[in-house]
């Protein structure tokens, strides 16, 4: 790992912890952000000990923590729904802080989720492009839909299938239902198109990056060659 990435790793990190500090020592009706983001920032973390681990057996074992976690980051969608608490209108000042800093924190949450399934994906896949890449996005979408389904609806946590697993079956047996078929289909196609954005978007970004370093490589090359011809 390189002193860049190591900057960029710690960078994020910094504004994830600014934003839980900022969230703890100023008045507003989140508090649960907070832990939220915590938990969203988790598969992320794990994702960069998966890409650092030797073993093959950390890989996994690191590799099945991202995927147990990585619903908590999408999870964070539906946290539009305490704005029920604040009111919607924007008719006052506070609420201008009010939104900012939910929007804030659900924003952060979801785009740590996708760059740890970026980073998931570059160790897996070697093609990042094409239909293997689209079936990994939708597979990857509905599993943390119905992930979300378990964590808004149920109450189940992450780690419950460690402390509880036997809860944890008995209730994912019985959530069978048209509700949660459609929960999770709708917010598995949400989820699909956000991270399909994002993932070629991404790639676009760096396409455009490698032309402008090759033309830039070009243009030295050649003035190189001039002044030897000189």
């Amino acid at each position: 790992m390189t002193l860049k990435n190591r900057n960029n790793i710690i960078m994020v990190h910094l504004v994830v912890l600014l934003f839980i500090a900022f969230v703890y020592l100023t008045p507003t009706h989140f508090d649960f952000l907070m832990w939220n983001v915590f938990l969203a920032l988790l598969p992320l973390d794990f994702a960069l000990l998966v890409l650092v681990a030797r073993l093959k057996i950390s890989q996994l074992i690191f590799s099945a923590l991202w995927l147990l976690f990585f619903p908590n980051t999408m999870y964070m969608i539906t946290d539009f729904i305490h704005l029920q608490y604040i009111s919607t209108a924007l008719d006052v000042r506070y609420q201008y802080f009010n939104y900012s800093v939910l929007a804030a924190g659900i924003f952060i949450g979801v785009f740590l989720g996708i760059l740890s399934l970026e980073l998931m994906m570059r160790r897996y896949l070697k093609n990042r492009r094409g239909f293997v890449a689209l079936f990994t996005l939708a597979v990857v979408s509905w599993i943390s839909s119905f992930g979300i389904y378990l964590g808004r609806f149920l109450r189940l946590n992450s780690w419950d299938v460690f402390t509880n697993f036997d809860l944890v079956w008995a209730n994912i047996q019985n959530s069978v239902s048209k509700h949660m078929f459609a929960f999770v289909g709708l917010f598995a196609l949400a989820q699909f198109a956000i991270l399909v954005i994002y993932h070629y978007g991404g790639r676009l970004l760096f396409v455009l990056g490698e032309q402008v370093l090759a033309e830039e490589r070009a243009v030295k090359d050649f003035s190189d060659e001039k002044n030897n011809l000189k």
